[in-house]
């Protein structure tokens, strides 16, 4: 294979990881994930027991939004509260040009008067 070939991982949503997962892809402490957890960042599968490490599993895909975060409070200095937000934001913009991209795409209606 040539050197410049560049490989594409497709993750799907239904994969799932472990916290040790998410915590090493991502190379952050699992405290940091958990106040991402709290201030609605990310939103785990499974239960946290009191007194225990939690036994939560991720989307795979949490790992892009945990990068994302962890992005924008090292590199811009956001607070937690403020990459909350970002990310909101910055989903409502995705969302919004993949219906204009979907609108662009259809088929316009003609009448056949």
């Amino acid at each position: 294979m040539p050197a410049d070939t560049k490989h594409q991982i497709v993750v799907l949503d239904e994969e799932e990881i472990t916290l040790g997962d998410l915590t090493r892809n991502c190379r952050v402490h699992a405290e940091w994930v958990m106040e991402l957890v709290d201030e609605g960042v990310i939103e785990p599968r499974g239960l946290a027991e009191a007194g225990r490490a939690p036994q939560w599993r991720f989307s795979a895909t949490t790992v892009v939004r945990v990068q994302k975060a962890h992005r924008l409070q090292r590199d811009l200095g956001v607070n937690l509260p403020g990459v909350a937000l970002a990310l909101q934001l910055l989903d409502r913009i995705d969302n919004l040009e993949a219906r204009l991209r979907a609108a662009s795409q259809a088929p316009e209606s003609h009448d056949a008067d």
